[in-house]
C-alpha cells in the first residue's frame, strides 16, 4: 500500500489493534513508523472504537526521547493511520530469544531505566498509563530502552473514550495486572506490575510463570524487588515507578560498593606485596643484620639492582629472589625479617593486612 506521501518498505510488527510499517516520506526523504489500524479492531465494542484518536491524543502529550514522537494522523480509504518516529533497535523479546536471559546487572539496569520512562508517563498532566508493557513493546537502543505501542494506553482517570463508551485496554496474558481482569480500574501500579513481570522474564529468559524459581546467581534482593512489584494486592505493591526505581538504585549502589571493596582489597594486596619485597631487597643492611653488605651471592646482584631500580618483573623473571631465599646461610635472617615485618604490618593495617601479608594472591612469605 502506498499513499501520495508515504511508501511502505516493510512490516515492523503487528498487534491486537493494528499493523506497523516502516515507510519512507516522499516529501522529506525520512524513514518513519506508520501504524495502520485494523478495520475489525474498530468494530469491537469499547476496544477499538475511536482508538486511533485516543492513541493520537496520548502521543501528542509525549515529549521525551523515551517514546516515539508523533508526526501525523490521517484517514485513507476508511482506515486510520498514525505516523511517528521509527525507533531503531532490537525488541527485548527478540533479544531474549536470540541470547537468552540477561545478566542480573544488565537486567536491573534495564528495569531501572524503564522505571524512569514510566515516571515520565505517570508524572505528566494528565498522567498516562501504558497498560501493555511487555518485551515486544520495548526496543533496546544504544541510548537505552524505549517504550512503543500506545494502543492500550489511557489517560489516568479516564475510563471512557471521546464517544462516551467505556475503554477496555487490550490485555496481554501473563503481563497484565490482576485488576485489569477484574474491574479494569488501572493506575500507576498496574504498569509497575507489568514491569515486575518484565524484570523476571529478563532474569529467567522464560515466558511469564505463576511462581518462577529464582535463577542461580541472581541476588536475593533483586528477586524480591521483582516479587514486590508483582503482589496481587495493590496496597502491598510498589505504589508507583518512582518507588520501584529507588529500590533498584539502592540495590545497585550496594552491589557497586561490594565490587569497589573487592577491587580495593586486590589492589591493596598487590601494593603490600610490592612494598614489602622492595623493602626487603633494597636494604642490604637489613638482610645482613650485622653481617657484610656484599653477602648476596654474586649471581644475584643483577636481580638486586633491578628490584631496587623498580624493575621488579625483570628480577622475578630471573628467579633471583627465590634462588636467594633458598640459600642455606640466609634462612635464619629471613625468619627474623619475616617476624619484624609482620609485626609492623599488623600495627599499621590491622587484621586485614595480617591476612594479606601471609598470603597475597597465592604468594606466601
Amino acid at each position: 500500500m502506498t499513499t501520495e506521501r508515504y511508501r511502505i518498505l516493510r512490516k515492523l510488527g503487528e498487534g491486537g489493534c493494528g499493523r506497523t510499517y516502516l515507510v519512507r516520506d516522499r516529501k522529506l526523504g525520512k524513514l518513519w513508523a506508520m501504524k495502520e489500524w485494523k478495520p475489525e479492531a474498530e468494530m469491537e465494542d469499547g476496544t477499538g472504537e475511536n482508538s486511533g484518536e485516543e492513541e493520537f491524543r496520548i502521543l501528542r502529550e509525549l515529549d521525551s526521547p523515551c517514546f516515539p514522537r508523533l508526526v501525523e494522523y490521517f484517514w485513507k480509504d476508511g482506515k486510520r493511520y498514525l505516523v511517528m518516529d521509527w525507533v531503531q533497535g532490537q525488541t527485548l523479546e527478540e533479544k531474549l530469544i536470540q541470547d537468552g536471559p540477561f545478566g542480573w546487572r544488565e537486567a536491573a539496569d534495564c528495569a531501572l531505566q524503564l522505571c524512569g520512562a514510566l515516571e515520565k508517563l505517570h508524572g505528566g498532566k494528565p498522567a498516562i498509563l501504558h497498560l501493555d508493557l511487555k518485551p515486544s513493546n520495548i526496543i533496546l537502543t544504544q541510548d537505552g530502552p524505549r517504550l512503543i505501542d500506545f494502543g492500550s494506553a489511557v489517560l489516568a482517570g479516564e475510563r471512557e473514550n471521546e464517544s462516551g463508551k467505556k475503554r477496555v485496554p487490550a490485555i496481554t496474558p501473563g503481563f497484565a495486572a490482576p485488576e485489569l481482569y477484574e474491574d479494569g480500574k488501572a493506575d500507576a501500579g498496574s504498569d509497575v506490575y507489568s514491569l515486575g513481570v518484565v524484570l523476571q522474564v529478563m532474569l529467567t529468559g522464560k515466558k511469564p510463570q505463576a511462581e518462577p524459581e529464582k535463577p542461580e546467581g541472581v541476588p536475593e534482593q533483586l528477586w524480591k524487588i521483582a516479587e514486590c512489584a508483582l503482589r496481587g494486592d495493590r496496597k502491598k505493591r510498589f505504589s508507583d515507578a518512582g518507588e520501584m526505581e529507588k529500590a533498584l538504585e539502592s540495590f545497585l549502589e550496594k552491589e557497586e560498593g561490594k565490587r569497589s571493596e573487592k577491587r580495593w582489597r586486590r589492589r591493596a594486596g598487590f601494593v603490600l606485596l610490592g612494598t614489602v619485597l622492595s623493602m626487603l631487597l633494597c636494604f642490604p643492611a637489613v638482610w645482613n643484620r650485622g653481617g657484610r653488605a656484599d653477602s648476596f651471592p654474586k649471581g644475584q646482584e643483577a636481580g638486586k639492582e633491578a628490584l631496587c631500580s623498580g624493575k621488579r618483573l625483570a628480577a622475578f623473571s630471573q628467579g633471583s629472589v627465590w634462588r636467594m631465599v633458598r640459600q642455606e646461610d640466609e634462612k635464619g635472617r629471613l625468619l627474623g625479617i619475616r617476624h619484624d615485618f609482620e609485626n609492623a604490618i599488623r600495627r599499621a593495617a590491622g587484621k586485614r593486612s595480617e591476612i594479606l601479608s601471609k598470603n597475597a594472591d597465592g604468594f606466601r612469605w
